[in-house]
């Protein structure tokens, strides 16, 4: 009986003492901070969509985007990004929990996830710059307390931070998939470059609604500009004064083993202390990574673009042997191409169709210019102009993209996407104006609006509603197929919004197949298999079927 007993305490004991034990170990600990008082900050309520913090501000322009200026020393840009930006910091992180549910409806596997996560990433702060901790302790406290079961504010931002590297590691959810070129032409009169880039990290339409414009004028480093949103300090997309760029596309890599540097944080770094593309080498050389990745980054000091391939063993440079640098989701410098995980990725994946559309699109023009790369950049064709269907991953323009951006860095202008995707206006800033907007009068725009890019014609026409329609047809059929299935006309409707993409006639097959009426999933799966299909393992998926239904 007191055998019994002992074992009863002992295993009350664990369960009590393993979860203070993980909460220890995974919850980081506060950055050192400076002694400043930043009590009861307030910000001044200019109109509804406009606000000013000391002589930081937030401002909603007439094309959607908002756009914000930030300035001082870490905890400073911290404090004033959370005072600013509270509502859009919290409807992100609503956004972001509510795609992570509805990617994993179960509560279980939800919590297995957050506990493998939290407990990978339990050295996360120890590979962060202490600058950039400063900033994200400060910033944190104006996250909402509704998602505390997740994890305490620091710890879920921080977490948030390596969001692009742990959706990379989810592959077979093709959360990453991002296009960019950069083209050059240097003359004695004058040169010319100009790059692209669509940003397709996709976690949901509204995660993409409320993207924000970001200025930075730092204590210490370049002014730059950045595509972001509420409560993340990291870069994926950016240009500085000295006319120097980052993007970051995912490249296929192994499973990590520990957690490393998020991509994004690196990113920010270059795009705050880097002028040339060997400054940004340097600096994307001394850390460890979580995942491959590359860093395309263009230089107006060294007039040309290259593009940094980081493995979690290894850092690359690429330069192309031509004035056009074109970058997908695979490797292309000597050390890694021909590996076989790069091979692989080739054959089994959409990053070469995207690759080879770019080259014919570029190689159709004879100049370089905003106009030609933006029309790369709203593509939805196929290598040869094939009709892929619309928002098929093959396409340049997947109809995702978070945002998308142009540059000129001789020129230092940056162009921005208004929601939704790359189909809007782009907004023109001009980054050596960044130090004057600390007395800027946030009523106005800093946009240069004598350079706002048109709308695309697609998003004003059928196609676009074609579209719209055809997604929340697909939500429809996916909440309740059964019924959706049997509901007359609703089929042929589906279809008819859609009829060149493979995924409505796959999604039709595979209901099929499960309610084992074998006649018609073959019937869908052959008409899937005639569209083009963008990942090896859906084409494997439906041959295994064929090959059962036989």
């Amino acid at each position: 009986m007191r055998k019994k007993k002992l074992i009863i305490f002992g295993a009350l004991s664990l369960l009590i003492i393993l979860p203070l034990l993980f909460i220890k170990i995974t919850v980081y600990p506060a950055p050192n901070l400076p002694e400043i008082r930043t009590q009861h900050a307030q910000r001044e309520t200019i109109d509804p969509t406009t606000f000013r913090y000391k002589n930081n501000w937030l401002r909603k322009n007439k094309s959607g985007n908002w756009e914000s200026y930030i300035e001082g020393t870490p905890y400073e840009r911290g404090i004033a990004l959370g005072v600013l930006q509270k509502e859009l910091i919290q409807s992100q992180e609503k956004a972001f929990v509510g795609e992570i549910e509805n990617l994993i409806s179960s509560r279980f596997l939800r919590t297995m996830m957050q506990l493998g996560i939290a407990w990978f990433n339990r050295n996360l702060d120890e590979c962060i710059p202490e600058e950039y901790l400063q900033e994200i302790y400060a910033v944190s406290q104006s996250f909402s307390d509704e998602y505390s079961y997740v994890g305490p504010k620091y710890n879920r931002v921080l977490n948030y931070h390596a969001a692009h590297d742990i959706g990379h590691m989810a592959q077979n959810m093709n959360l990453v998939a991002c296009t960019a070129i950069a083209q050059w032409e240097v003359r004695k009169e004058t040169s010319e470059m100009v790059v692209g880039r669509n940003f397709d990290f996709y976690f949901g339409d509204e995660f993409a609604k409320d993207k924000i414009v970001q200025f930075v004028n730092p204590s210490e480093g370049y002014d730059f500009i950045s595509v972001t949103w509420g409560g993340f300090s990291g870069v994926v997309s950016g240009m500085n004064e000295m006319g120097l760029t980052v993007t970051l596309n995912a490249l296929p890599s192994e499973l990590p083993t520990k957690s490393s540097t998020p991509v994004s944080i690196i990113a920010r770094e270059v795009i705050q202390y880097a002028a040339t593309i060997e400054e940004a080498y340097e600096i994307i050389s001394k850390y460890e990574v979580f995942v491959s990745e590359s860093f395309t980054i263009a230089s107006a000091l060294d007039k040309k673009a290259a593009v940094i391939e980081k493995t979690p063993e290894k850092t690359e440079i690429y330069f192309p042997q031509e004035n056009r640098l074109i970058v997908a989701n695979h490797f292309q410098s000597e050390e890694f191409k021909n590996s076989q995980l790069n091979l692989d990725h080739i054959r089994d994946s959409e990053s070469m169709p995207r690759f080879e559309r770019m080259k014919q699109l570029a190689d159709g023009d004879s100049s370089i210019s905003v106009d030609n790369t933006l029309r790369y950049l709203r593509d939805q064709k196929g290598v040869d102009k094939q009709d892929l269907g619309i928002g098929n991953p093959m396409a340049i323009n997947q109809l995702l993209a978070h945002h998308s951006v142009l540059f000129e860095p001789l020129k230092g202008l940056m162009y921005v996407s208004a929601a939704p995707f790359q189909e809007n206006v782009f907004n023109a800033y001009d980054v050596n104006s960044i130090r004057k907007m600390g007395s800027f009068d946030p009523v106005n725009s800093p946009e240069i609006d004598s350079l706002r890019l048109a709308q695309d014609s697609f998003y004003t026409n059928k196609g676009f509603s074609n579209y719209i329609e055809y997604k929340l047809l697909k939500v429809e059929f996916k909440e309740n197929p059964n019924q959706k299935a049997d509901e007359n006309g609703f089929i042929e409707k589906w279809i008819a919004t859609n009829p060149e993409y493979y995924e409505p006639y796959l999604l039709l097959a595979d209901f099929y197949f499960e309610q084992d009426d074998f006649a018609s999933a073959k019937t869908y799966y052959q008409k899937a298999q005639s569209k083009a299909i963008p990942y090896r393992g859906i084409s494997t998926h439906i041959i295994e079927n064929l090959t059962k239904i036989k």
